[in-house]
């Protein structure tokens, strides 16, 4: 189904959250709710046999041609596991975060379920179904307010859990429209204000050679106003050569060519303009949640911009006497980007 993050939609895929603790999953559940989902608490705190009851009668109150899915952490996550070896009503996608046990169903867990479980790499278990293992974390590695938090494992499950819930609900996202309205607030119609209303309320932006961009409304906001709309020349043009469009994010390969004909704070902070032309590849990876743009990791071959702006010599090798030349390549890396056999390959290997 199309879906859409209007909060005025009356029917919301609906997910029941459920662990030993609920306030350890609420900060996740927000998260859930952004993303479009009508999330309710299912707590783990009754015997097994009342849990398992409660389990199989979720289904009750929803009307003909709806789903819900599941999301458990730890003892929870085991125990619905368990029930759900057997096919439950309505259940569309169950995604169990580190339980202590996981079954092994003689035919696996029926198809319509779409299990995925996580695992912490300490807990030595193989799961016979869909299953990631998250290097060096214990179990509770995505729950914000325990020790064990480890944010970029969280990042990875997150994105791996959202994959699942929109396959069981048959989901289709649009990033794509998302991230082509934004571009053009910022390269076309130059409107930072606009520009920042296409993001979460606490966005960050971080161009990884110069560690420019900002973090938090304010100084993203001043960076957009100040540097960055208006620090493009003219002639900055920017070519898609690929897209990888993901659940959560999209990844942009992109040839970008100017004039360094003024200053560009975000790429050559602090270099007065040299009039020489660039062309360098750069990658934006764009991470997207519940419909607004979360944060921008942006990186492009900054030797070779400064080789082309005549700032770097690459024959100039600090301690090598005027022999050799530093590995570094000019526009050509960028065409070769274009076309692949446009430039020979192992030009700075002497031995070739």
């Amino acid at each position: 189904m199309k879906f859409s993050w209007d909060q005025n939609v009356m029917v919301r895929p609906k997910l029941v959250v459920t662990a030993e603790d609920l306030t350890s999953v609420e900060a996740t559940s927000q998260k859930w709710r952004e993303e479009g989902f009508e999330v309710s608490y299912l707590p783990f705190d009754r015997s097994r046999e009342e849990y398992a009851h409660a389990i199989e009668h979720l289904c009750d109150p929803l009307p003909l041609g709806e789903n819900y899915a599941i999301v458990a952490f730890g003892e929870a996550a085991t125990a619905v596991l368990d029930i759900a070896q057997k096919p439950v009503w309505k259940l569309c996608a169950l995604i169990a975060y580190y339980p202590t046990e996981v079954p092994a169903p003689p035919t696996g867990f029926p198809n319509h379920h779409n299990v995925l479980v996580h695992l912490a790499s300490s807990q030595h278990l193989v799961p016979k179904c869909r299953h990631y293992i998250y290097p060096e974390v214990q179990p509770g590695f995505a729950e914000e307010n325990l020790d064990k938090f480890d944010k970029v494992s969280t990042n990875l499950a997150w994105s791996r859990t959202l994959a699942a819930l929109r396959k069981g609900f048959e989901m289709e996202v649009d990033l794509e429209r998302i991230w082509e309205n934004h571009t053009e607030l910022e390269f076309v119609t130059k409107d930072a204000d606009a520009t920042m209303a296409t993001m979460i309320a606490e966005p960050y932006v971080n161009h990884i050679p110069t560690m420019t961009g900002g973090i938090g409304y304010k100084d993203l906001h001043r960076f957009y106003r100040d540097y960055f709309i208006p620090g493009n020349p003219p002639s900055m043009k920017m070519k898609l050569i690929s897209r990888t469009v993901g659940t959560d994010r999209v990844v942009d390969e992109l040839l970008v060519s100017f004039k360094h004909t003024q200053a560009i704070p975000w790429m050559l902070p602090g270099i007065e303009p040299t009039n020489k032309s660039v062309e360098v590849a750069l990658v934006a990876i764009v991470c997207i949640r519940g419909g607004k743009l979360y944060h921008e990791h942006i990186y492009w071959d900054q030797a070779s911009v400064l080789v082309q702006t005549g700032l770097l010599d690459p024959k100039v090798v600090p301690g090598q006497n005027g022999k050799g030349r530093l590995p570094v390549v000019d526009g050509a890396g960028a065409r070769k980007v274009l076309d692949e056999s446009s430039v020979r390959s192992n030009e700075l290997l002497s031995e070739w």
